[in-house]
């Protein structure tokens, strides 16, 4: 036993030993470990390649397709003067709101937006968990977890900056080749959100 522990501890030492050689030997660069070739321990010199965002106005872009289903659709217009986003100040839903997207001609924002997929864990007397909030779905595995609840048409406080998880439309070129293709399930959707008709698959909706 001890002799395979002295076996283990020497190959361990000669890794360890192959993999400093080759580091200060320049073998493995800081230059070449970045998708940019630039040194990752110094961005003092890092010069970002200019990427032209499009300048359209709301509802004059041409809308890129989605990446996948349900994927956050890109920005179709310019977004001068609506960033930064806070909590309490978003311009964005002065068009995208459900009860106005249709009047301006915008799209609206979707259903899943409206729903809190982390209810509140609350302690009651009973001394057992419950979750606040009006169900919406539950786990089909006989638990009375709650899975989602609803927002009463509010827009659920973790989706209020919306450009986490949308951007601008750009020009930019990616850094590595992709030659994936979506494959979407229904593509009469590809360009609308039915997450809120798709997420609970599985599980028993409560009506």
């Amino acid at each position: 036993m001890k002799k395979m522990s002295k076996i283990a501890l020497s190959i361990v030492v000669i890794g360890i030993f192959a993999v400093g050689c080759a580091t200060t030997n320049g073998s493995v660069s800081d230059d070449s470990l970045s998708l940019r070739k630039a040194n990752v321990q110094n961005e003092s010199s890092i010069t970002l390649k200019k990427v032209n965002y499009t300048n359209a106005a709301p509802g004059e872009a041409k809308k890129i397709e989605r990446s996948y289903d349900n994927a956050p659709p890109l920005i179709p217009h310019s977004v001068v003067g609506l960033v930064p986003i806070t909590r309490n100040n978003n311009s964005c839903l002065g068009c995208h709101m459900p009860e106005v997207a249709a009047s301006v001609h915008a799209t609206p924002i979707p259903k899943s937006h409206f729903m809190n997929f982390r209810p509140t864990e609350v302690i009651a007397k009973n001394g057992k968990l419950i979750k606040k909030g009006d169900i919406v779905a539950r786990p089909n595995d006989g638990s009375n977890d709650v899975f989602a609840t609803s927002t009463h048409g509010k827009l659920y406080a973790g989706r209020y900056n919306c450009t986490q998880c949308h951007v601008a439309q750009s020009n930019a070129k990616p850094l590595v080749g992709n030659t994936f293709k979506p494959d979407y399930m229904n593509k009469q959707q590809m360009n609308r959100s039915n997450f809120v008709n798709t997420y609970d698959q599985g599980i028993n909706t409560v009506k």
